[in-house]
């Protein structure tokens, strides 16, 4: 289905976006997209993120804190975006660069059986934190992809990979395969994808869609991240039934950085990569039971 001039939204999710939330929607201001339409839905922050937002021209919509979930959140913002073609979701520590809002509407657009697309992430000063920045690298590749149900065999799990850091998504394709489910706390990109695929749609990647993404998690943090991956896979084992299990991907990326930290005499940070690499396993594995 060809659509000549698609109305397009924008959804973020807030909580306490903090002074550099100004700076993000001015990145978004510089993308010129016309007709825009542009919401937030807060989880009743303390600061003045609702008014930064309605400054830049953002509907500003409100969640209860203690009812948010990733799933009901987004599914509240393709609700009240009915009238558009094309959703993004981005977070609101994500900022865009030059483009990237076309290129990965153009994208979308040229896939007509894609249902989901997300960008390219890269840290905000590489080589400051090395193991962001090589995640990111692992993750998000400088070539683009589209991904589909015969790719299953040679991707498993990555065939479902994908990221509402920044996304784009086909408004019609999502409610047909019953949109964002409300209790869905965590991973409702995959979960979305994982349907998509399932469904005969497409998943894809774009490399020329970028933003600067940090999430700069200390052990604590990543441990709670990889527990809720676990969590995530134990309440939806049709995932991994379907695709494969996630451990081989990590397994590939610990492999990985220890030959470049070999490569590169960088022996002083390989116990921090196994010391990194066992927390985020501890914390799937116990997440997963």
């Amino acid at each position: 289905m060809v659509i000549e001039k698609p109305k397009v939204g924008l959804m973020i999710p807030t909580l306490n976006a903090g002074k550099c939330f100004e700076t993000m929607l001015s990145c978004i201001e510089n993308q010129k997209m016309a007709n825009l339409r542009k919401i937030i839905i807060d989880s009743e922050s303390d600061d003045n993120t609702r008014m930064i937002a309605k400054k830049h021209g953002f509907e500003v919509y409100n969640i209860n804190r203690n009812q948010f979930t990733h799933g009901l959140v987004r599914r509240q913002a393709v609700e009240i975006l009915s009238d558009c073609d094309f959703i993004y979701f981005m977070t609101q520590d994500a900022y865009v660069h030059e483009l990237a809002f076309s290129n990965l509407l153009h994208f979308m657009i040229l896939h007509p059986r894609m249902m989901v697309a997300y960008g390219r992430q890269v840290v905000d000063v590489p080589g400051e934190n090395y193991f962001d920045q090589k995640d990111r690298e692992f993750n998000y590749p400088e070539e683009s992809r589209v991904k589909a149900k015969k790719d299953i065999p040679r991707l498993g799990i990555k065939t479902v990979f994908s990221s509402d850091t920044f996304s784009i998504y086909r408004r019609e394709y999502l409610e047909n395969v019953g949109c964002f489910p409300k209790d869905v706390r965590f991973a409702e990109d995959m979960y979305i994808a994982a349907r998509a695929i399932n469904s005969d749609y497409e998943v894809g990647y774009c490399a020329d869609a970028v933003v600067t993404h940090t999430n700069g998690l200390n052990f604590r943090e990543q441990f709670n991240r990889y527990y809720n991956m676990g969590k995530f896979h134990a309440q939806n084992k049709w995932i991994q039934k379907s695709f494969g299990s996630n451990e081989k991907d990590g397994i590939t990326l610990v492999l990985t950085q220890t030959r470049e930290l070999l490569h590169s005499k960088k022996l002083f940070k390989i116990p921090e990569l196994y010391i990194r690499s066992f927390i985020k396993y501890s914390g799937y594995r116990i997440g997963k039971l």
